[in-house]
């Protein structure tokens, strides 16, 4: 996982590399959307973010440790579009579907690496929607 700069020419490409188990699902996202109007970004990491959660509930430690090195690498070595995606729609997403659901997130937030636990910590702190203990650094 050595890349110079990830921007939305390359993200998808990376996170497909990094997670053929992806594929069916992102075929369909793409079989859902009129070619003749631009997808945004923001809709593609927010597709790989269901897939996520659906890793995260799975809870295979060596998949949800993937996901949290793929976040890192995503804020570190994107672009300001891909790095705000992934805070936005690949962290906030995570994190409000495990409040409406239920589903844990510990798993995933204990195996995040030092940028993507600092946006943890951040959208915790503006939302305030984690259980004590979970995400808030305690």
């Amino acid at each position: 996982m050595d890349y110079i700069q990830i921007d939305r020419t390359n993200c998808m490409e990376i996170i497909l590399l990094e997670f053929p188990a992806f594929e069916t699902q992102w075929a369909l996202h793409l079989e859902s959307w009129n070619p003749q109007i631009d997808r945004p970004i923001a809709l593609d990491i927010a597709e790989f973010a269901d897939f996520a959660i659906d890793t995260i509930c799975l809870g295979l430690d060596a998949d949800i440790e993937h996901l949290a090195a793929i976040t890192q690498l995503m804020l570190l070595k994107g672009d300001a579009v891909i790095n705000y995606a992934f805070r936005t729609m690949f962290l906030e997403q995570i994190a409000h579907r495990s409040s409406r659901s239920g589903f844990s997130v510990e798993a995933f937030i204990t195996k995040l690496q030092p940028l993507g636990y600092y946006h943890w910590l951040e959208i915790d702190s503006r939302c305030s929607i984690y259980p004590a203990g979970v995400g808030s650094g305690e």
